[in-house]
């Protein structure tokens, strides 16, 4: 099982700005979330995400939303507001220096393909500053902690598809043909021509397809030969496969 790890974020990995009635740049809280992914079955049917405050001076307010996740044809990721799970509580201030626990539960058993989804844990931008004029700009932080309702039985599976060529890219195509996602947590792209390059993929959900673009200079094109790929993952191990390069696709646009 992948273990479940402590993120800390600041102002620097902020991911959504709003703008304020009010030339200044004011900057978010710092707080802590731990687990960064929780694992949901018939045995374990809740379970709880922390929230740390790390400030020195200031409570953060915050609020939870869940949404369905999936991937698309294009291996986009989509999502969809949900209440599929029971969470709670869904707008909680943590005070400074303080923790606050967001419990998480089922509502239905898992079923023959595991399900998906985000909960999103924002901090909620404070009142402006009557005392600064002009216009204040705040940055607030975001996470979506991925939660994953285990199937009945776990298949996992998974390949890489094809290669599609361009001219100065190579997209990989990286399938899960099984019932449970998996994490690329490398892809490694070769060639005798001296070219490589190496990626992290990311999660690839259960019968979603991935498409991972390998950039390289234009010269190299009809160079490369044949590619080969190596990609490590959590659930599946190692797989490797080799590709003759289409070079008629060189001069496309």
């Amino acid at each position: 099982m992948p273990s479940k790890r402590c993120l800390k974020l600041n102002a620097y990995t902020a991911v959504l700005a709003i703008c304020l009635l009010a030339p200044e740049v004011s900057m978010a809280g710092l707080f802590g979330i731990s687990p960064i992914r929780l694992d949901l079955d018939r045995q374990t049917k809740t379970d709880s995400i922390n929230i740390s405050n790390d400030e020195p001076e200031r409570k953060i307010d915050m609020q939870a939303k869940l949404f369905e996740w999936t991937q698309n044809e294009k291996g986009e990721d989509v999502y969809i507001e949900s209440n599929d799970l029971v969470f709670f509580p869904r707008i909680f201030s943590v005070e400074k220096q303080d923790k606050r626990v967001v419990r998480v539960g089922l509502k239905v058993p898992a079923a023959g393909v595991e399900k998906a989804y985000r909960l999103f844990i924002e901090e909620l931008p404070p009142p402006p500053d009557p005392d600064k004029k002009g216009t204040q700009i705040l940055f607030v932080l975001r996470f979506g902690v991925p939660i994953f309702i285990r199937p009945e039985k776990e298949e996992p599976a998974g390949s890489i598809e094809g290669v599609d060529a361009g001219p100065e890219t190579a997209t990989v195509l990286v399938r899960n043909s099984g019932n449970q996602n998996f994490q690329i947590q490398s892809l490694s792209v070769k060639s005798s021509a001296g070219y490589e390059k190496e990626i992290v993929g990311g999660y690839v959900l259960a019968g979603a397809t991935r498409r991972i673009a390998a950039s390289f200079p234009a010269e190299l094109c009809s160079k490369l030969g044949k590619l080969q790929m190596i990609m490590k993952t959590d659930r599946i191990g190692t797989i490797e496969r080799t590709f003759d390069w289409d070079a008629s696709r060189c001069g496309a646009k």
